[in-house]
């Protein structure tokens, strides 16, 4: 149900919360305020403590207010579960052997009829990702209007824990929210960096947070496969805290102050004074033995996706390479490092600015991608339109048109 006027996003992830509130301008999302704050309550980017959760999400959604003097009723939110499961499905159905013209009831049925399955009592769906639809075995993007005696849906199907979404719901209710939309956190974030040209090539996504890592593969037009994985900017910080017997704080400022993804030629080796858990002596380490730590680190994170591509025959499909975002991908060098592991293209994501508009401070930050990808799943579908809508309306129609749908 959206707010009327403005439309609301709220990314809560392991280190940080971000809030925005966002109007129609000029067909685009324009960013009217936005706030962020510390998580609490947050463990592998999975809500554990509603109560904690919920009172950093209220002060988030007061800031904001203040700036902008809207509040939200109800509210876009991301979820990222390790008990994250996916797979991709098409079932057409048929039209008692006749061809018939393509309706929207039709296309809704068909993308129901995909989308049936047999889910686990512990496990909650999440609304399915149309790709494509398939008529008499053709692909198709518009099917309405068209002719067919089968009509598929290639639909893209995640499903997350019900404790993980019943923690989301409850943390929401807490801070006077209700729930608009629940979206897997690496889908939000790609709607807004990942192009329909990325999507054809095969690319992956890799959201590199503070908690855990996301993943989410491109191929043939649509999204093809996620996971989620227990490694991020925090694994990096424990793995420096650890070598170094010091603080979880004081391994932060050590990766933050000095670190790098690997060690560059020109990077002179120095000692660096830090702090020892029980100690009130001196203690040096050199620093070029803290970047082998970081390397290490990252290349285990890069190890598991490796293994996940591999696994899922998906290591080859990734033609176009991979788009980075997240915490952990700001450490100087990721881009070069990741190219060295992947053997494969990488960069910084960019916001579609066809899209978005607003602060540039925001449009150029990555910590503001999973909200900003939430305000986009509330374009209208395409595929539910008539043609003629399609051509008229543009990116987003009219609001009428976009609450419709």
């Amino acid at each position: 149900m959206p707010n009327l006027d403005f439309f609301a996003s709220i990314d809560v992830g392991s280190s940080k919360i971000v809030a925005l509130i966002a109007d129609i301008e000029d067909n685009k999302f324009h960013v009217l305020g936005h706030a962020t704050g510390p998580s609490l309550g947050v463990k592998n980017g999975v809500i554990v403590d509603v109560d904690s959760a919920s009172q950093a999400i209220k002060k988030v959604i007061d800031k904001v207010n203040k700036k902008c003097n809207r509040k939200p009723k109800f509210i876009d939110i991301n979820v990222s579960d390790l008990q994250l499961s996916t797979s991709n499905q098409n079932r057409p159905i048929s039209f008692n052997g006749k061809t018939k013209t393509v309706t929207k009831v039709d296309v809704l049925q068909a993308i129901q009829n995909s989308s049936a399955g047999v889910m686990s009592a512990n496990k909650k769906e999440l609304d399915p990702v149309v790709n494509n639809f398939t008529i008499n075995d053709e692909v198709e993007t518009l099917p309405i209007g068209m002719e067919a005696a089968l009509l598929g849906a290639q639909v893209h199907l995640t499903s997350v824990s019900n404790q993980a979404i019943n923690n989301i719901s409850q943390s929401l209710l807490l801070s006077d929210l209700g729930v608009d939309k629940i979206i897997l956190d690496s889908i939000a974030s790609s709607s807004v960096c990942i192009t329909q040209e990325d999507k054809d090539r095969g690319v992956c996504l890799l959201d590199m947070g503070a908690g855990v890592s996301n993943i989410s593969v491109f191929a043939k037009g649509g999204i093809v496969f996620s996971q989620v994985f227990n490694a991020g900017g925090n694994s990096v910080t424990n793995n420096i805290a650890q070598s170094y017997n010091t603080t979880f704080d004081e391994a932060e400022r050590l990766k933050i102050s000095y670190g790098m993804a690997q060690l560059d030629s020109i990077t002179k080796d120095q000692l660096i004074k830090f702090e020892q858990i029980g100690s009130v002596e001196d203690h040096y380490l050199s620093l070029h033995e803290l970047i082998s730590v970081i390397e290490k680190s990252y290349k285990e994170i890069c190890t598991l996706i490796k293994r996940s591509l591999k696994s899922e025959k998906l290591d080859r499909a990734i033609k176009g390479g991979f788009v980075v975002i997240g915490g952990a991908s700001k450490i100087i060098h990721c881009e070069n490092f990741l190219l060295k592991e992947f053997r494969s293209r990488s960069k910084i994501a960019t916001i579609n600015r066809d899209l978005v508009s607003g602060n540039e401070n925001i449009l150029t930050n990555t910590t503001y991608f999973s909200a900003l990808g939430l305000l986009i799943c509330n374009t209208p579908k395409t595929y539910l339109q008539e043609p003629d809508q399609v051509q008229k309306g543009g990116l987003f129609g009219t609001m009428q048109e976009l609450f419709k749908l």
